[in-house]
């Protein structure tokens, strides 16, 4: 697995440019929308990324697009995403691991 960070604390004035570089790695990610019924985007849904003991592992809301997302994954992990907006539930989705 591989790890970068960094920290940076800006002067006044300064431009900042800096280069990452990244390395392969296994880990995957999820990216989704929340759509109404007619196809409109979400905005402010909660989205709960949960693991297969249903423990929380993070919580994000969706963007003015309907757009949310979570990573890095584990591979071959089971986890569960879990939509609510104004105390409805919207949608649960379990993806498994082909």
């Amino acid at each position: 697995m591989s790890y970068t960070k960094f920290y940076f604390r800006p002067g006044a004035g300064d431009n900042i440019y800096t280069t990452v570089h990244l390395f392969p790695d296994e880990r995957s990610a999820i990216n989704g929308r929340v759509l109404d019924t007619k196809d409109r985007p979400i905005q402010d849904a909660l989205v709960l990324l949960l693991d297969e003991s249903h423990t929380l592992l993070s919580a994000v809301s969706s963007d003015e697009t309907g757009c949310f997302a979570f990573g890095p994954l584990k591979p071959d992990t089971l986890y569960c995403i879990k939509v609510y907006k104004n105390d409805i539930r919207l949608r649960e989705l379990e993806i498994r691991p082909d």
